[in-house]
C-alpha cells in the first residue's frame, strides 16, 4: 500500500507530494533517497535563480520531521513535531497512514558544492 505525502523545503515555498511505499520495511535511508530523487526533478522544488547553480552541487538531508496537523489532536499531549529517525520511521509512517493529508513532512537540507562550486 502506498500512501501520498507532502513534503516541504523551509522557509521557502518549495514543495512535493509523493507516495510512500507502506508494504515493505520502511526505512530512513530510502525515505531520503526517494525525497532528494523527487527534489532534483520536480517543478515545485526548484529553487529561484536554480538555473545558475553549479551541476555539481547535490541535496543533501540534514533532517526531516514531520510537523503535525492540530486537527483532532489535543496539542496539551501532542507535540507540533517529531523529528524523523531510523528507529520511529516505521511509527510515524503508520499514523501518516491514518491522517492522510493532514501531515506535512519538513526537510531541513543544505546543497554541498562540488568540486566546481559557488567558492
Amino acid at each position: 500500500m502506498a500512501i501520498p505525502v507532502m513534503f516541504t523545503l523551509p522557509p521557502s515555498n518549495r514543495h512535493e507530494i509523493i507516495l510512500l511505499d507502506t508494504s515493505s520495511k520502511p526505512s530512513l535511508k530510502s525515505l531520503n533517497k526517494q525525497i532528494t530523487s523527487t527534489i532534483a526533478t520536480s517543478p515545485n522544488c526548484s529553487e529561484f535563480m536554480g538555473k545558475y547553480k553549479s551541476t555539481d552541487a547535490v541535496e543533501q538531508i540534514n533532517e526531516i520531521r514531520v510537523h503535525w496537523a492540530e486537527s483532532g489532536r489535543d496539542r496539551k499531549v501532542w507535540p507540533e513535531y517529531t523529528i524523523v529517525t531510523e528507529e520511529n520511521v516505521g511509527a510515524i509512517l503508520e499514523v501518516l497512514k491514518g491522517s492522510v493529508g493532514r501531515d506535512v513532512l519538513e526537510i531541513k537540507g543544505v546543497v554541498v558544492c562540488g568540486t566546481h562550486g559557488w567558492w
